[in-house]
């Protein structure tokens, strides 16, 4: 599972209850960082929206040019901003207090 979000405290705060149902997780703090990840053996991910060095419906875009299948979902504490609204083409759109929900998500999605 692949997790990105440049507020390490989003990041861990989804990290660590996917890693206490049981799931591996792979983090990145930015754009830059992410892109270079091999997807191919990645079950989902979790991006943030708005990132420091560019926006995850971007990477999301990168992902899928690797990787048409891969499940993503974002993360956001912007639900009703204009990269929301395109990230909803892509995936599920979770606010920041809707971990659990993006959780389930995750999980869901990383056993398909």
């Amino acid at each position: 599972m692949l997790v990105v979000d440049d507020s390490a405290v989003a990041r861990h705060a989804l990290t660590s209850r996917l890693e206490a149902k049981g799931a591996t997780i792979i983090e990145a703090d930015s754009v830059a960082t992410a892109a270079a990840i091999d997807v191919t053996g990645v079950h989902a991910a979790v991006l943030d929206i708005e990132l420091g060095d560019g926006d995850g419906v971007s990477l999301a875009r990168v992902f899928h040019a690797r990787r048409p299948a891969l499940p993503i979902a974002f993360f956001t504490s912007e639900d009703g901003s204009a990269l929301a609204l395109e990230a909803a083409k892509i995936g599920a759109v979770f606010t920041k207090n809707q971990a659990d929900e993006a959780v389930a998500w995750a999980l869901s999605n990383a056993q398909t």
